[in-house]
């Protein structure tokens, strides 16, 4: 993904962290810190620069959109960082907008910061404290981490500090359709095999070989492959992340054998799974390739391929 940054809000919001010092596990923290946020219902006020210049919530009628105002000297920000990363990995290809405020006052820092982590979705910063800042002003930010979710029409369907409360919504709004405008559903969506999820068993179950030493050391399981479906849907850069595999070299018939010579069978029935799945991943014919706002895009994907014997 291409990782934007505009300038747009920022402020040095001192309270960070405090909730998570003083509020129990129990509490409802949105009932201790989000009183003051835009109530439900609310158009929101649009965005702005550090130009001076209007970005219009309009922009983005059409799909729902999670605003994520945070800083990166803020614990609490940083501690839900890794659950936001989680909720743009499932609901960006559905048609999700999301976009981070940052309220840094430092760009170097910000940009390092997002360097590090990294952050794929677009991150604003006017870099201004927070008492200059009309932003600041406008969504009543109280408290960060806070996050809005608003509708495909603008309005805001919640203002919460609690990450928990922004996965449950956004799975209420899948459940019903109402992540995107009816006349965007299906623009957006992960890479595809041609025919589907059945089309692409049977091209493995009818290319798969077994290895012959794989097979005559009992070597089965799985081999998860990662790879890049690129914008014309040709499959590149294959490599084997993980392997999930098991062998019969404890039975009767391989008990002559000593753990050296057992270990070096294992190796090499598990090194011909990970070839054979890589060949097999290398003939696929191309795939429909992923489509972000009505264009396709370079995306990887993981597959497991699994090998059974008789």
């Amino acid at each position: 993904m291409m990782m934007r940054i505009l300038s747009l809000l920022a402020f040095a919001l001192m309270v960070c962290g405090a909730k998570g010092q003083t509020a129990t596990a129990t509490q409802d923290l949105d009932a201790k810190y989000a009183t003051g946020l835009l109530p439900v219902g609310t158009l929101p006020p649009d965005l702005i620069d550090a130009l001076g210049e209007k970005h219009p919530i309009a922009d983005f009628h059409g799909r729902c959109v999670v605003l994520d105002f945070f800083a990166t000297w803020c614990g609490d920000c940083r501690k839900d960082m890794p659950e936001v990363k989680k909720l743009y990995q499932k609901y960006d290809m559905e048609g999700v907008e999301f976009i981070g405020i940052s309220f840094d006052t430092n760009s170097e820092v910000l940009q390092n910061f997002m360097d590090k982590e990294p952050i794929p979705w677009r991150v604003l910063s006017e870099l201004k404290k927070m008492k200059e800042s009309q932003m600041a002003k406008d969504y009543h930010i109280q408290w960060i981490p806070t996050m809005y979710l608003l509708d495909t029409e603008g309005r805001i369907v919640l203002a919460t500090v609690e990450i928990n409360k922004l996965k449950a919504k956004l799975a209420e709004l899948k459940k019903s359709n109402m992540l995107v405008a009816p006349e965007l559903a299906g623009q957006d969506h992960a890479p595809q095999y041609p025919g589907g999820v059945q089309a692409l068993m049977k091209f493995l179950s009818s290319n798969i070989k077994y290895p012959v030493e794989a097979e005559h050391y009992g070597v089965e399981g799985r081999v998860l492959i990662n790879f890049v479906v690129e914008t014309d849907g040709t499959v590149s850069d294959a490599k084997v992340v993980n392997t999930e595999l098991k062998n019969r070299l404890s039975d009767k018939k391989f008990s002559k054998y000593s753990d050296i010579d057992k270990y070096a069978m294992r190796e090499q029935g598990e090194g011909q799974l990970k070839e054979e799945a890589l060949r097999v991943v290398g003939m696929m014919p191309h795939w429909e390739p992923a489509m972000r706002r009505g264009q396709s895009e370079r995306v990887r994907y993981t597959l497991p391929i699994s090998f059974k014997l008789k």
